[in-house]
């Protein structure tokens, strides 16, 4: 595969942003310091208290070197010290997401206990998220508190967020449907953008990386991005630009260099039909016993990329009561890989994305006791999905993903006495979709036939379906603290959800925080979450008339409902040690997947509806542990284990671990400028499911014996159907759907555990003249990587410089960092 053209377009809006970020940055660096005496009214040191609630953060943070004054929103949707949070929330800070050497957030949130991400999966993107062992279509993901859309296969790809312009994540796990409404049935994280707090300031990165031409070919991997923002009056603004490119990965079996980036070129006459280190004497066995032996295709396994990104923040401090907020981003993607169908299909694949939100937000206090907060936000993703087949047009194809969210919101806060806030909320929400992986309307209505069916249409580009849903929702929540000592808080809660295309769900919460000391608390909160049947759920529309079948939706489907329970405790009893421990557990009903249809279609393919029959539990217990051992050298660690089960088939869910460690390593050495991190994730083995026959799975053998494995699943079909096909067709769907092997013809599942396997980053820095800082760093040190169950990126070594200009320099850069050596990540000191 060769590298990406870049479009013209929008690598010149990257360039004239770029330069003027820059070019912003001279006069700040000339200015220096502000002499004492000279700093600016609008230069804030602490952070702003909430305006309802003046109680909040009036006690003296003593835990996790002061962790506690930091802001958070996401709990309860308001303003609020993390010291005095009723809902336990983590938060990693800007110096963290540093520290980490993290290009985007999919390599911050796998480092904090209970949350894992994953390569994507088969009809994701980039990298997915799992939180307490639910998948990503179960996670609510937010930037600054608004819906992002782009789902594939119900989760979102983590890759999309990049890190420039990131000031903190705030993560909330259990159900917060009552706040949040559909999708939060595992948790939320809200990433927070970047505001402007100094009166001028300017900062850029650049760096570049690669690794093993094997793999990643003789191209570099360019990050670059720019900032620049102002704080004058009552305005303050941030825009942020940045620009990303790559040639992609490859880590099929067979790595016989070719003339390009080090993929394979199976037309080349250098090409080898056998994996890398295969023995003589086993190529010899295989060619003379003329074994079913398929050699690998060409393929890629992380694609090729070029991303822009722009963005801005800004608000009106109108006056001391009522401020007013504008935000936008907009991210464009070109990504191309190359896929291998055994036995002989190569195609190019292609996506181009372009992905935009913008948002306003007021926020009225109308009296000490009244405040009112009204957000409205636009966001559409549109994607372009290419299908070439090398040396063929059959299976050439061209789809279009366009789904645009229109939201509302508003919540008053009701003071009524000090430490007790009642807060009502209404939404509004509309969803339009459209896809080629649902159904048009003429296909869904009688009489289920399409003009084109009739007329012909170009088989090239496949035809939308389009939908559109309307959710309106209100919702309650009091906040209120019971008792100062001890400290005794409780946030029950209740949202009503009403969708225009299954009705109500009527959502209760509650949270309860219980001080013993002023050491030791207590957290414990449950609800009930739920996930809205996807438009592809109810109108999936998928024919393959090669293999014999059609999957198709259900529009009669019903929300998928979970019970959230958490319970858990933080133990500070002094600034150099903190441990934190939490169990949950979590059983969804409703759960939608996929049924055989007893009757067939009018072509005689076999369907697949969609249906609400699957269960799932999951349960566990997460621990975390912090130590600063000097003032500049700390530790942490964390301890995850993860009990997920499919309750109907009783099998583990597939990909989930029992266990998972994290560890890390911080070095910040204020005198000289010198710092290092270390990061490490532990994995233990994880279930992956293989078909019986009947009684046991078959041997694992490698790709390139396709075929064999294909002879040895025909043998057992063979058994399976002289031994059970005269048992009831209804009697062989019971037997199938509950993983019952001794009575149905139908395939039926054991589970392999595998892919134990070990994470390590390590990060260098060194400030220099007290503006610019040169950094380099290893990710993934022990190269761990596996080509079916964790393709993620092979030993990848990079090296950059990070400069920041301001009229006020200093620790106010980690706007959400107390100070410049600290963190409350729980198990990242």
């Amino acid at each position: 595969m060769g590298k990406i053209r870049p479009s013209s377009i929008p690598r010149t809006l990257y360039l004239i942003l770029f330069s003027g970020l820059c070019f912003l940055g001279v006069p700040l660096f000339s200015q220096g310091e502000v002499l004492p005496g000279k700093k600016t009214e609008e230069k804030k040191e602490e952070p702003e208290k909430p305006k309802v609630n003046p109680e909040i953060g009036k006690e003296i943070g003593n835990g996790n070197n002061e962790r506690g004054s930091i802001i958070t929103v996401t709990g309860t949707r308001r303003k609020g010290f993390l010291k005095d949070s009723t809902i336990t929330t983590e938060v990693i800070t800007r110096k963290d997401i540093d520290a980490m050497g993290a290009r985007d957030i999919s390599q911050t949130l796998g480092n904090v206990p209970g949350i894992e991400v994953r390569p994507a999966q088969a009809g994701e993107r980039g990298a997915t998220v799992r939180l307490q062992g639910l998948s990503g279509q179960n996670v609510l993901i937010l930037v600054d508190g608004q819906r992002t859309t782009g789902r594939f296969s119900g989760s979102i790809d983590l890759t999309r967020f990049k890190a420039e312009d990131i000031e903190r994540i705030e993560i909330v796990k259990g159900a917060s449907s009552a706040l949040y409404g559909s999708d939060a049935i595992a948790g939320v994280i809200n990433i927070i953008t970047k505001e402007q707090r100094d009166p001028y300031s300017a900062n850029f990165r650049t760096f570049m990386g690669g690794g093993n031409p094997l793999y990643y070919g003789t191209g570099m991997e360019l990050h670059n991005y720019a900032s620049a923002g102002v704080r004058k009056g009552i305005v303050s603004t941030n825009f942020t630009a940045g620009w990303h490119r790559g040639d992609g990965y490859d880590l099929t079996p067979d790595a016989t260099l070719g003339p390009k980036n080090g993929r394979i070129e199976s037309l080349s006459p250098s090409y080898s039909p056998f994996p890398t280190n295969t023995p003589l004497w086993t190529k010899l066995y295989i060619y003379l016993n003329k074994l079913p032996y398929e050699g690998p295709l060409e393929s890629t396994s992380g694609s090729a990329f070029e991303d822009l990104n722009v963005s801005n923040k800004t608000t009106f401090d109108i006056s001391e009561t009522f401020k007013l907020g504008f935000q936008f981003y907009y991210r464009y993607l070109n990504q191309s890989a190359v896929d291998a169908v055994p036995p002989r299909g190569v195609y190019d694949r292609n996506n181009k994305t372009h992905d935009f939100m913008g948002a306003v937000n007021a926020d009225w206090e109308i009296a000490k006791t009244l405040n009112l907060n009204v957000n409205a936000n636009y966001a559409r993703f549109f994607d372009t999905f290419t299908y070439d087949q090398r040396k063929s047009d059959a299976q050439d194809k061209r789809e279009k993903l366009d789904n645009a969210v229109t939201e509302v919101r508003t919540r008053l806060d009701h003071k009524i006495a000090d430490g007790h806030v009642i807060s009502y909320g209404a939404e509004t929400l509309i969803d339009q979709f459209s896809s080629a992986r649902i159904a048009p309307d003429c296909k869904r209505n009688f009489p289920n036939i399409c003009a084109s069916d009739i007329l012909g249409t170009d088989p090239y580009q496949t035809q939308n379906g389009y939908a559109q849903r309307q959710r309106n929702a209100f919702y309650v929540q009091d906040e209120w603290r019971i008792s100062k000592a001890p400290r005794t808080q409780i946030v029950p809660g209740i949202r009503s959800d009403h969708d225009s295309i299954y009705g109500g769900q009527l959502l209760p919460k509650l949270a309860v925080r219980y001080d013993v000391t002023d050491k030791f608390r207590i957290r414990a909160a449950n609800g009930l979450g739920y996930r809205a049947p996807s438009f592809q759920d109810l109108y999936y529309n998928f024919i393959n008339p090669g293999v014999g079948y059609r999957v198709a939706g259900n529009p009669t489907l019903k929300p998928e409902l979970s019970r959230s329970y958490n319970i858990g405790g933080e133990w500070e009893p002094n600034k150099v040690f903190w441990f934190s421990f939490n169990f949950f557990y979590n059983n969804i009903d409703n759960l939608i997947g996929f049924r055989t249809n007893p009757t067939r279609d009018a072509s005689g393919l076999q369907i697949y509806n969609t249906s609400n029959y699957q269960k799932a539990l999951t349960k566990g217990f997460e621990s975390s542990v912090t130590i600063r051992a000097h003032q500049s050298v700390s530790f942490g660690g964390g301890y995850t284990y993860t009990d997920a089960r499919d309750e109907l088939t009783n099998l583990p869910l597939e990909g989930r671990g029992y266990h998972r460690w994290n560890a890390n390593i911080r070095i910040d050495h204020l005198p000289s400028g010198f710092s290092f991190s270390l990061f490490a994730v532990i994995f233990g083995k994880q279930a992956y499911y293989c078909q019986k026959n009947p009684l046991w799975c078959d041997p694992q053998l490698p790709t390139e014996l396709s075929a064999l494995s294909a002879q040895l699943t025909t043998q057992a079909t063979n058994m399976m159907n002289a031994l059970f096909g005269n048992i009831p067709g209804g009697i062989q769907e019971y037997c199938k759907e509950r993983n019952l092997s001794y009575c149905t013809t139908g395939p039926t599942y054991g589970v392999r555990m595998v892919n134990p396997h070990t994470n390590l980053n390590i990060r260098v820095s060194l400030k220099i003249l007290g503006t610019f800082e040169m950094f380099a760093g290893v990710d993934n040190l022990l190269n761990t990587f596996d080509l079916i169950y964790n393709p993620q990126k092979p030993r990848f070594y990079y090296v950059g410089i990070d400069g920041r200009f301001s009229v006020n320099p200093g620790p106010a850069d980690y706007s959400a960092s107390p100070t410049p050596s600290t963190s409350p990540l729980p198990g990242i000191p």
